[in-house]
């Protein structure tokens, strides 16, 4: 990739600088890099635009909303798969280089809140030639990816919904499970371009996530999964739950509730409840709800 190539001659923040102010360069970055990149720079025309219009509290949620979510939560996780287990120096430099061309844009939009400390993480930066204070404000309308924006939030949508489905099923954290991808042609190019990170985010087994346009042959033993239109999982139940403990505990389940009911209906059985319940139930019918409280009340 010729972008690798280009990021692998510095990681010091002083070549890339125009890089990702032109779109070609933007779609050459891989899918996670140019999401992020895209949402950054539809960050900064909102940010500015509510500056302008003197909106403080509009600009300190954005603001908070992209470091916090997607920046924090979604990119720095998601580049661990890149930095760490792609094998590739030139791929992770990418990773590296985003990553400050990110932070960086995020402190200059922060310094008018937060002056002083964005200033001092600033200096500890490499290379820095001047002061955050007297450096210029970034750019607007840089170049964004609206498809490839939306292609990753189909990623992100498949990841919830394997995570609830491991939350709801109380699958252990660190076990790696089986899973079975359908969609379209189209989506499964994609998608399957991003197992890594697939598989890093949603604790999959990497080499048993499977690609298809179809259901698989034991789609009915298997939790199906809607990720988003076009886009959806199958999770084998072998893999999310141990089937004989899971009959185990329902069965105890089944035998508590048989001896409540019992008990229950033991009690309904009764000649001296019943007789307490109908009286109950007559003066229910009887009595206005006024005229209850009132009785309630004198006795």
């Amino acid at each position: 990739m010729e972008t690798e190539v280009m990021v692998a001659g510095s990681i010091d923040g002083s070549m890339y600088q125009g890089w990702f102010n032109t779109e070609g360069y933007l779609l050459r970055l891989p899918l996670l890099e140019c999401w992020v990149v895209s949402k950054l720079h539809m960050l900064i025309d909102a940010v500015t635009e509510s500056y302008n219009k003197y909106f403080f509290g509009d600009v300190g949620r954005e603001i908070y909303d992209f470091f916090w979510g997607d920046f924090a939560d979604w990119y720095i996780e998601a580049s661990k798969a890149t930095i760490y287990h792609s094998g590739d120096d030139s791929v992770a430099l990418v990773a590296q280089t985003v990553l400050l061309y990110i932070f960086e844009h995020i402190l200059k939009l922060l310094h008018p809140f937060m002056p002083f400390v964005t200033e001092e993480l600033w200096q500890a930066l490499p290379n820095r030639r001047e002061a955050l204070i007297i450096s210029s404000w970034p750019q607007t309308s840089l170049p964004r990816s609206t498809d490839l924006v939306k292609r990753f939030e189909n990623l992100q949508a498949l990841t919830r919904a394997v995570r609830n489905a491991r939350a709801e099923y109380s699958v252990e954290p660190a076990k790696r499970i089986t899973a079975s991808i359908v969609g379209s042609e189209e989506v499964i190019q994609y998608i399957s371009e991003e197992k890594e990170v697939l598989a890093l985010l949603s604790k999959l087994d990497f080499d048993n996530i499977h690609f298809a346009d179809s259901p698989p042959e034991d789609a009915k033993q298997s939790v199906h999964l809607i990720a988003s239109e076009g886009l959806e999982a199958y999770l084998p139940l072998a893999d999310m739950v141990d089937i004989s403990a899971e009959v185990q505990c329902l069965s105890k389940r089944l035998s508590k509730m048989q001896t409540e009911y019992e008990g229950l209906k033991a009690r309904l059985n009764s000649p001296k409840k019943t007789k307490v319940s109908l009286l109950w139930m007559s003066a229910i019918h009887i009595y206005p709800r006024h005229e209850r409280i009132q009785k309630h009340t004198i006795l």
